[in-house]
């Protein structure tokens, strides 16, 4: 069992919660805000979202490697979530931002966005129903 957390000085730490210990540090490789943070499914992989920075950073929780760094939003990334993909074991990572998008991306297949959803205000929050079809946004 570990809980993840993001943090503004540009950190993601993993907390085991049998140890009470700090067992992984990932950094960004520039100085970035982190505001938000979503594991997948597995516990392999770990997202965080930026608020100067404007992108998502993917990592591997076990290796501490940077995996990729996915742009596009025009604003702060206040919110992710994973949905579990179709029978094949993909996953689908969802970004809100204050740029009024949502954007679904499968960095499985390939790096870029898959899909931008536009709103009509900021995204201030989002979450997959547990079979990963439907999405639900909060706005402002």
């Amino acid at each position: 069992r570990a809980l993840v957390s993001a943090s503004l000085d540009g950190t993601v730490r993993a907390f085991d919660m049998l140890r009470f210990r700090n067992f992984q540090t990932l950094v960004t490789p520039s100085p970035a805000q982190l505001g938000c943070v979503a594991v997948d499914p597995s516990g392999e992989i770990v997202c965080a979202g930026s608020r100067d920075t404007y992108d998502v950073y993917v990592w591997n929780l076990q290796t501490a490697q940077l995996l990729e760094t996915l742009a596009g939003h025009t604003g702060p990334v206040c919110c992710l979530a994973f949905g579990a993909g179709g029978g094949g074991g993909a996953c689908t990572l969802a970004s809100g931002s204050w740029d009024a998008t949502v954007k679904l991306w499968d960095f499985v297949s390939s790096s870029s966005s898959i899909e931008s959803l536009a709103h009509g205000s900021d995204v201030l929050a989002l979450a997959f129903s547990p079979d990963g079809a439907t999405l639900a946004v909060s706005t402002l």
